[in-house]
C-alpha cells in the first residue's frame, strides 16, 4: 500500500510500464541513489532503488536523473516496489513517448 495524502490518488492514469536506468538525488542529504524508473506519465513516475530494501519516504525534494537529465520532483509515498514521484513541472509528452518506446517493458 502507498503512503500517499488521500488528495493523490492515480487511478485515473494510464501508467506507462518500462525500466528506464536512473538515478534519484536526495536534495537535502546530498545522496545519490541508483536504480531504474518502472513506470512514467507526464506529471509522475516510480522509481525503484537498486537495493534490497527500500526506505520509507514521503514529502523529500528529489532530482529524478534520466538519461542525463534532471527532473526536480517531490516522493508522493513509498510501497516494496519504490518511490512514487510527482514532478515539479510535467514533462514533455513527446520525451515522456520517446523514453517509453525505447524501455518499454509488459510490466
Amino acid at each position: 500500500m502507498l503512503d500517499r495524502p488521500n488528495n493523490s490518488s492515480p487511478q485515473n492514469i494510464a501508467k506507462r510500464p518500462c525500466c528506464i536506468i536512473a538515478e534519484l538525488g536526495l536534495d537535502e542529504h546530498d545522496v545519490v541513489l541508483d536504480g531504474v524508473v518502472r513506470w512514467l506519465v507526464l506529471d509522475r513516475a516510480l522509481f525503484r532503488e537498486a537495493t534490497r530494501y527500500i526506505l520509507k519516504r514521503k514529502g523529500d525534494s528529489v532530482r529524478l536523473r534520466l538519461l542525463g537529465d534532471d527532473y526536480p520532483a517531490t516522493i508522493l509515498g513509498t510501497t516494496s516496489d519504490g518511490y512514487e514521484l510527482q514532478f515539479d513541472n510535467p514533462m514533455d509528452p513527446d520525451v515522456v513517448d520517446d523514453l517509453v518506446s525505447q524501455h518499454l517493458t509488459d510490466e
